[in-house]
């Protein structure tokens, strides 16, 4: 009886006893650092701590078929990691966007160059990776010729498990004109798109109850004006962290929500020299 007793008080006090916190998932952050020729390469940076703050992991060095490498989207896909990244700068035509990839996150070789498919397009930027029940999407905003800077978000769709064959483009009808950086989550069964209009310089929110492709509404501005490249991860306790582009005069700036919905104010992220990019868990 006696040892049965101090059996069942063992047992209690463990359960009882305060349980050590659970480490944050390890996250990755692809980007970028600047305007120069030197800083338009890809970067891989590395966070233990919930996304707030990231180190060095890797400076790639690649720069993919143009010798320039911007915006870089981040996907895990299949055991392996793939970026989609803008070729040119901002001030010179693009009529396409690449896809690499790498198992080590250090060496990195180019897998597709995926035309714009629209006619007279002369800018195409910022592409971002968005997967719904493993079918994987680029989703692109484009301009032509025909407006220069009316730039409006494109589907395109991978058509095997190594992303080099594509179909596309289709448009998201009803996200208006002039929207760059258009970046997607789903959640239940509403399309949440944060996208940053190009005329007033604000972040938007939009959702969709009918598919990717149709039925946006513009569900209000967030924070003010003057930040750019959207991107969104999942936290493990379920909040949604978003990451921006303060590209006024410079650096990442990070929010929280639990319904996509509402969210914190901005707060600068522990990143020294980071650009637009995205963050996925490795």
């Amino acid at each position: 009886m006696r040892l049965l007793t101090a059996l069942l008080a063992l047992m209690l006090g463990a359960l009882l006893a305060p349980q050590p916190a659970s480490a944050a998932t390890t996250l990755i952050y692809s980007t970028f650092k600047g305007d120069g020729a030197a800083d338009q390469e890809l970067w891989i940076y590395q966070s233990t701590n919930g996304g707030t703050s990231y180190s060095v992991l890797s400076d790639t060095n690649f720069r993919g078929p143009t010798g320039v490498l911007r915006d870089p989207s981040i996907l895990k896909h299949n055991g392996r990691y793939y970026i989609a990244y803008t070729v040119q700068s901002w001030t010179t035509n693009s009529t396409y966007f690449a896809i690499a990839t790498s198992t080590n996150l250090t060496s990195w070789s180019t897998v597709a160059s995926v035309p714009a498919g629209i006619a007279g397009a002369n800018y195409t930027w910022a592409p971002e990776f968005y997967v719904e029940n493993g079918v994987v999407r680029i989703i692109t905003s484009v301009a032509s010729t025909a407006c220069a800077w009316c730039f409006r978000p494109y589907v395109y769709t991978a058509q095997n498990t190594a992303l080099t064959s594509w179909s596309g483009p289709s448009q998201m009808w009803g996200l208006g004109t002039n929207h760059i950086d258009t970046f997607v989550v789903k959640s239940g069964s509403t399309w949440h798109a944060f996208t940053k209009n190009e005329t007033t310089k604000y972040i938007e929110h939009w959702t969709t109850t009918a598919n990717l492709y149709e039925g946006w509404i513009n569900r209000g501005t967030l924070w003010s004006a003057g930040y750019e490249g959207p991107s969104l991860v999942r936290l493990d306790d379920g909040r949604w962290r978003i990451y921006v582009d303060k590209y006024t005069n410079g650096g990442v700036w990070t929010a929280t929500s639990s319904d996509l919905n509402t969210w914190t104010g901005l707060s600068a992220v522990g990143c020294s020299g980071c650009r637009h990019g995205t963050a996925t868990v490795k």
